[in-house]
């Protein structure tokens, strides 16, 4: 009778546990491009935090700590037979896409999520903010402003142009775009396109961003015609961007991990590509002040970071 009795609880027990996330064990795969890079890693810490506030187990797989990461991955994935998989960075989420097919996938921190391969069962937290939400914060900011331009690759970024010309223009603000084939007609779109307006705008295009020479080419087409320079992140402060406006890091990581828990219950429609939900504003004061670019002071108080001359 105690070991029939014992039997029951036990059955009791695992039904709870499975029940509230703890016997599901290895369940969330974290495919994390590279953990020393500080935003990934920013990144995967509070997605983990929320995983563990809500009983759930995972694995953690980091490409940067295996020399033969692609052959270690698909073993993984064979051996681990993770429910869903959670990849961070581009790099992850290509070779999960190789390596799981009918799997549902969750990304973030991918650079142009626009140009990965995005099928059903494909979700993520977008690398930007939507055009809606940067150009209200430009308006704001720099309320003077009307002509902001932009260089995009038509193959990548055709549609988010399009959207951002349409937001840009239900607040009064013309976007004047100029298309390339490559990274060699930058210097000459440059020659032509800043000319016709107030604001350089760096979005992430791959073909325009593609090499470090493409970045210092801007900056220093800016800087002959003295134009100031906006970008998506503010890891081009320090070239010699006016202003940017990047997606909150840790943010990214709770609503990604928000995202896995309403996918584990089936309570998102397939195809789900959210904007982030926070943001940090980083103002560059020394190149305001060098243009003697017109800014809203009321707006400072917006404002997470100031960057000061020499600093």
């Amino acid at each position: 009778m105690k070991i029939i009795n014992f039997c029951k609880v036990l059955i009791l027990l695992t039904t709870f546990l499975v029940s509230t996330g703890f016997a599901q064990s290895n369940k969330i795969l974290i495919i994390n491009s590279d953990n020393s890079v500080f935003r990934y890693e920013t990144i995967a810490i509070e997605f983990k935090k929320v995983l563990q506030q809500n009983a759930y187990q995972w694995i953690e797989f980091n490409l940067n700590s295996h020399v033969d990461a692609e052959v270690k991955l698909k073993q993984l994935i064979l051996q681990e037979n993770p429910e869903f998989i959670y990849c961070i960075g581009t790099k992850a989420y290509s070779l999960a896409r190789n390596h799981a097919e009918n799997r549902k996938l969750l990304f973030s921190a991918a650079i142009n999520w626009r140009r990965l391969d995005v099928s059903e069962g494909t979700y993520g937290v977008a690398n930007e903010l939507s055009p809606a939400q940067e150009i209200s914060l430009l308006r704001y900011f720099f309320p003077a402003i009307k002509n902001i331009g932009l260089l995009y690759n038509d193959k990548f970024s055709r549609e988010y142009v399009e959207t951002i010309k349409k937001d840009a223009l239900a607040l009064g603000i013309n976007i004047v775009n100029q298309p390339i084939n490559d990274a060699q007609e930058i210097s000459e779109a440059l020659n032509e396109l800043l000319p016709k307006i107030e604001l350089f705008w760096i979005i992430s295009d791959p073909v325009v961003l593609s090499s470090k020479a493409s970045v210092q080419q801007i900056f220093q087409s800016a800087k002959q015609q003295k134009k100031p320079v906006y970008a998506y992140s503010d890891v081009y402060i320090e070239q010699g961007a006016v202003m940017a406006i990047s997606a909150d890091l840790a943010t990214i990581g709770r609503q990604s991990a928000n995202l896995a828990l309403m996918m584990d219950k089936d309570k998102v429609p397939e195809g789900t590509v959210q904007s982030p939900a926070g943001s940090t504003v980083t103002l560059n004061k020394c190149a305001l002040d060098a243009l003697q670019l017109g800014f809203n002071q009321d707006a400072l108080d917006s404002v997470n970071k100031i960057v000061e001359c020499g600093k």
